[in-house]
């Protein structure tokens, strides 16, 4: 019995993904928990698995569409099974999309499936399929004869193309490679047939495309957008900036800022890495300001908490997020139950979501069930500024640079390190009282970090 291929849901404020790389073609032979596609989010590249074995019977979504979640992505057919083939755009550019259609959650059948349109932004009329099996043999549609409904150039037409042509064009190989290793390929220009995997079952992973590009002497790096060059507007960057926008238009969203003594802290962490030098342990402020987060949302659970259904849930797990920057965006990366476990296990977990990050290595569930989230930007020396709420949590921290000042302690001027903390809150959930009292139970733990074991 054939089996649909779905748009999964990866979070729960996700509304669609986009389709980066099919990796496989239709007539594939496929097993259970093969990756079939590589899903672009705000938050990571996903590999879709398939649910069961069988061949691949159709596709329905072209690469680089914007699809709506539990959309109808493909068609698996049990070995063996004959399944009659559907020429229709199923999935449409999100422009022409305002909510996904009700129908595809119901049984394939062909009363179901949409009927054949003729809408596209392309110079020619042809199915998804049509498009896919062009641009991977390198043919020019132009040239192709459409036999479908409306001039519209199907599967079918290729493969009678391709036979008047005779048997020059063959379909590229499906290369084992992480979805970094992919985009990396791209932007060196290197093709990945001619890279050595040495991951799993001869996977390329970064590491081997970073080797190659060293390898090749007029290759160079990818470069930043210069003056006047126009960056698209698509992928990752894209969904951040929906996800963003939303967040500002739907949340009651108002930011506190303060300035707390971190002298007590500074020196803390130093007697700590110095203590756990042997153990190969260094924490860093971000280690330490999520263990102090999770004692002050302990304190203050208003701040951990969501809106949902009308009602404000009071969260049991204090979940925090440490937003992490890309070269091409921003990941938030879970760090779950921080109040029940140990700043060496922090630091080892956050250091290990990080490098998984840059490494494009992070599944759905290590972000998603976030209750707070903290940012730092010390690092790139900035004060303070204005974070946003990662939805639909209540509350963000943003943690500015340690710097030297001359403060004003007993009528006396002395040099303290000082740091700036930025605290975002949705005024739906909670007033501006509660939250000022949130972030100085977060300043009175910076400045006295004892408290934390009372």
């Amino acid at each position: 019995m054939a089996v649909e291929l779905r748009m999964l849901q990866m979070d729960q404020t996700m509304t669609k993904g986009k389709i980066g790389k099919w990796l496989v073609k239709e007539g594939d032979t496929i097993t259970e928990g093969q990756p079939i596609l590589e899903i672009e989010t705000d938050k990571v590249v996903h590999e879709q698995e398939s649910p069961c074995d069988g061949v691949i019977a159709q596709l329905f979504a072209e690469e680089g569409n914007d699809v709506p979640v539990n959309a109808l992505l493909a068609i698996i057919a049990a070995p063996g099974e004959e399944v009659e083939r559907v020429e229709v755009d199923t999935i449409q550019d999100q422009e022409q999309i305002d909510e996904p259609d009700q129908s595809i959650s119901e049984p394939i059948t062909q009363q179901t499936i949409p009927q054949e349109t003729t809408q596209t932004t392309d110079t020619f009329k042809a199915s998804p399929a049509a498009k896919q099996l062009a641009e991977k043999l390198g043919i020019n549609l132009s040239q192709v004869k459409a036999s479908g409904p409306g001039g519209r150039i199907l599967e079918s037409d290729i493969h009678r193309y391709i036979e008047t042509i005779g048997p020059t064009h063959t379909e590229s190989t499906r290369i084992k490679a992480s979805p970094l290793a992919r985009r990396l390929a791209k932007e060196f220009g290197l093709d990945l047939t001619s890279i050595d995997g040495s991951g799993p079952d001869g996977r390329v992973v970064r590491d081997d495309v970073l080797q190659a590009s060293t390898e090749v002497p007029t290759q160079t790096l990818p470069t930043e957008p210069v003056p006047g060059e126009l960056v698209e507007f698509s992928g990752i960057r894209k969904i951040i900036a929906e996800r963003m926008t939303m967040s500002v238009q739907t949340n009651a969203s108002v930011t506190l800022h303060t300035e707390v003594d971190a002298t007590a802290l500074v020196e803390l962490r130093e007697q700590f890495n110095e203590s756990l030098q042997e153990q190969e342990v260094k924490l860093t402020y971000t280690d330490l300001i999520v263990k102090i987060t999770s004692s002050g949302l302990q304190k203050h659970p208003r701040l951990n908490a969501t809106l949902h259904d009308e009602k404000i849930e009071l969260l049991k797990d204090i979940n925090i997020g440490v937003a992490v920057a890309l070269d091409d965006g921003l990941v938030v990366p879970v760090i779950r139950n921080v109040d029940t476990i140990g700043l060496a296990t922090i630091s080892e977990l956050i250091r290990t979501a990080a490098e998984k990050a840059r490494n494009n290595q992070l599944t759905p569930g290590e972000l998603q069930g976030g209750t707070f989230t903290l940012t730092n930007l010390g690092n790139f020396g900035i004060d303070a500024f204005t974070p946003i709420i990662n939805p639909p949590e209540c509350g963000i921290l943003g943690v500015g640079r340690i710097v030297k000042k001359p403060v004003v302690q007993e009528n006396d001027i002395v040099i303290r390190s000082m740091m700036a903390l930025s605290l975002t809150f949705d005024h739906r959930i909670v007033d501006g009282a509660p939250a000022a009292q949130f972030l100085q139970t977060i300043s009175q733990y910076i400045q006295n970090p004892y408290l934390l074991l009372v």
